[in-house]
């Protein structure tokens, strides 16, 4: 154990080879009784020395995919989960970078729990720090028809994540952080905050640089959650409302569970208040930005969703559809027959799910480049014998180094073996997400050169057994059919 001192106080930490880790730290007051369903409120001060020897609660969320298997996340289950986690190499007057760590699940699940870059502090000599937000009904349901109090209720998560960015803005420095040097980072829903960050006029000054590791871009409207609980309890919204506010969040869990409705994050117009590529256009956070995607996204994701029997497949597909192609869907849909053919169901679902994800990453690249804003595109295509390929997050192992800590745990990653090739591709590609973080630029030993993202070159780092940089990579039948 280690014990520093603070600004807000004494804290005592874990001392571990090479690196502290100080764990659940309070940057907003829990969101429970009364601040159920408000915006974040400051956290409650504390004497004495604070434990952050132990891992947060996390917030009420739904099982994680069984075909994934069931890994063990530490952590409980409940309302009380504004917390983060602090790795750094040591506390000191070093000003190191720090990453920020925006969880990936749908907006339904995950945690700051979720993932442990150690290995990447201790090789680039960054800090590293991971979130807690609320999640599902508890952070992205729309009560502003109940009264004003409840206005920006469709943003709470949102929310969340700008309070704990304030929180590290202000203290990292005690705990040998930059503050004027951070990065925000997410996968999957963790990328496509990081999107909806760089629309958050309140987020301005919060961070600056930028990291989407496979985006969703989010709804244009706020979904109508609490109607949809409503008409499945039989009963108005009001008495909805009057219900939920007086249920446990066990409760509420089971009933998020029930209905499948959750997953709601959208352009709310008060926190979030324009898609990225308006928000870029506009200038409100236009911080550079380091932004890709795997080469097979949706053969993981195919089986996940055909785990829920609550999900309309084929309404599905027409909403991605609409999203990918920026409206014009039967321009994608061509697209997609002349790309993929006549093949399964599930083959042609899990192009689309890849499609989902490589879309806005051009969109956003090309946006940025437009501005002014610098964006650097990748692939991640690294040849694997796993089931689902390179797929959904199959880049986090290389990009936070974590090979080296999964060795001596003897763990094996779902997606790519540890290998002695992939350890020192991760050596390269960890580098230079390190630079990225350094300097704003990802160029790195043993990567060819990396131009930024524009409508001329559209060059893309594509990363096999080794990186290439390619202009032109997508192609224009592909451009086309994502509307850019």
């Amino acid at each position: 154990m280690t014990t520093i001192e603070t600004r807000l106080g004494a804290v005592e930490g874990v001392e571990e080879e090479g690196y502290l880790s100080f764990l659940g730290l309070p940057f907003a007051a829990p969101p429970v009784g009364d601040l159920r369903w408000q915006p974040p409120h400051s956290p409650l001060p504390w004497t004495g020395v604070f434990d952050a020897t132990r891992h947060p609660n996390r917030c009420y969320q739904p099982p994680y995919p069984g075909t994934l298997g069931s890994p063990d996340f530490p952590g409980e289950l409940s309302e009380d989960c504004l917390y983060l986690n602090i790795h750094t190499p040591a506390v000191d007057e070093d000003k190191r970078p720090v990453l920020v760590y925006v969880h990936g699940g749908g907006y339904v699940a995950g945690s700051a729990n979720d993932l442990d870059a150690s290995t990447l502090c201790v090789k680039h000599d960054v800090l590293f720090v991971a979130m807690n937000y609320r999640l599902g009904l508890f952070g992205f349901m729309d009560l502003s028809r109940i009264g004003p109090q409840y206005a920006t209720s469709a943003s709470l998560g949102f929310q969340d994540q700008i309070a704990a960015l304030r929180w590290i803005r202000e203290n990292i420095q005690d705990y040998g952080g930059d503050p004027d040097n951070i990065t925000i980072n997410g996968v999957s829903a963790g990328a496509g905050s990081v999107l909806a960050l760089m629309a958050a006029p309140t987020a301005k000054g919060l961070f600056d640089k930028a990291v989407a590791f496979s985006p969703a871009e989010l709804a244009l409207e706020v979904p109508d959650m609490a109607g949809g609980y409503a008409q499945a309890l039989d009963m108005t919204e009001q008495e909805f409302f009057e219900r939920a506010r007086d249920m446990s969040g066990a409760e509420l869990l089971e009933l998020q569970n029930d209905t499948g409705l959750g997953m709601a994050a959208a352009v709310d117009g008060h926190t979030i208040v324009a898609p990225i590529d308006e928000a870029l256009r506009d200038r409100i956070n236009p911080v550079p930005l380091l932004i890709g995607n795997c080469e097979k996204e949706g053969t993981m994701l195919v089986a996940s969703v055909n785990e829920d029997a609550n999900l309309d497949q084929e309404a599905m597909l027409e909403g991605i559809a609409h999203t990918i192609s920026a409206g014009n869907v039967d321009a994608y849909k061509a697209y997609l027959q002349r790309r993929i053919g006549e093949v399964a169901a599930a083959e042609r679902m899990a192009q689309v799910w890849t499609d989902y994800f490589r879309a806005p990453v051009l969109r956003t690249a090309q946006t940025a480049a437009d501005v002014g804003v610098p964006a650097w595109v990748y692939s991640f295509e690294v040849p694997t014998d796993r089931p689902f390929g390179c797929t959904h997050s199959a880049d986090m192992p290389f990009s936070y180094f974590l090979f080296e800590r999964a060795l001596q745990d003897e763990y094996e990653f779902p997606f790519h073996p540890n290998t002695p090739e992939n350890r020192a591709l991760a050596e390269v590609w960890s580098a230079s997400f390190a630079n990225f973080m350094r300097a704003g630029d990802p160029n790195a030993d043993g990567l060819p050169k990396w131009a930024p993202y524009n409508r001329d070159s559209r060059i893309t780092m594509v990363v096999r057994e080794r990186a290439q940089s390619i202009p032109s990579y997508d192609g224009d039948d592909a451009i086309e059919a994502y509307g850019l």
